[in-house]
């Protein structure tokens, strides 16, 4: 039997996994997916949305796709979890193995031309919208930022061929501020906050409602998790994982719901906050 089982649950309610049905629409993450899917609809080209490790920016990234491959709509997504390479002609050969695109090309610019008439094949005959996700953005250097403006060159008269989508931490700032030509780029640019106590306690309560906790129940009490959002800051991950061990310790005390003070004593005895 799971641990969640034990206590009436369907699922695993705090799992580090980022799933899209646990989703939970807070003002700021709400906010940000209802505009990136407008600046994608809209053809808009650079998309930029930063946050601090652990705000949910992976979940966005699946939730957006999950937004126009439920339909069956003509976007294509090309999805860059590390980006980090050695040099330019890397990055373009890794593009243009991404694309499908046979290798062979050794100059830059024989690999643009091929990516571009893919891009051109792919947006104006095959009337496919592409899409480019680039997670950990802040890696990239400022060669992999040039490529990225060289490809946002791409368009017809009221078109791009490629839209981009930079998820990343807040170092990227000082890697834009030093680029002003790509910084100028950005269509839509938004910086992810962490959950306010409002939108923690929907947090949890939405999270573990989905497990299945029957609506008349509560496992968390409201004074638990103010002190739970204070300890966290708000922090979507930090919050799942202290969630996680609080009712792991509650079952193995045999006890039925997570107080403030359950809360105070396992922070006192395990300090796992600060991990």
């Amino acid at each position: 039997m799971e641990y969640y089982e034990i206590i009436g649950l369907k699922k695993e309610p705090f799992s580090m996994a980022p799933e899209p049905e646990f989703f939970f629409q807070s003002k700021s993450h709400g906010e940000c997916l209802d505009r990136l899917e407008i600046s994608l609809r809209l053809n808009r080209g650079l998309n930029v949305v930063i946050g601090g490790i652990g705000t949910g920016k992976t979940m966005l990234s699946r939730l957006l796709l999950g937004r126009f491959v439920e339909f069956g709509e003509n976007h294509k997504f090309h999805l860059i979890l590390d980006p980090t390479w050695d040099s330019s002609s890397e990055f373009l050969q890794y593009l243009s193995k991404m694309f499908g695109l046979e290798g062979g090309f050794s100059q830059h610019s024989d690999m643009m031309d091929q990516i571009e008439h893919y891009l051109i094949d792919s947006s104006i005959h095959s009337n496919r919208n592409n899409v480019l996700i680039i997670d950990e953005g802040q890696k990239m250097g400022p060669n992999q930022l040039e490529i990225i403006r060289m490809l946002l060159n791409f368009e017809t008269n009221d078109s791009k061929l490629i839209q981009v989508i930079i998820f990343a931490q807040h170092e990227i700032k000082e890697l834009l501020n030093k680029h002003e030509n790509f910084k100028d780029r950005i269509a839509f640019g938004y910086e992810i906050k962490p959950l306010d106590l409002e939108d923690t306690i929907g947090f949890i309560n939405h999270r573990v409602a989905v497990a299945g906790l029957p609506k008349d129940e509560e496992l968390f009490k409201n004074k638990a998790i103010e002190v739970i959002h204070e300890e966290t800051k708000g922090y979507p991950r930090k919050i799942v994982r202290i969630c996680h061990q609080l009712i792991i310790e509650m079952i193995l005390n045999k006890r039925e719901n997570i107080s403030s003070d359950d809360v105070f004593e396992f922070k006192k005895t395990s300090n796992p906050l600060n991990v």
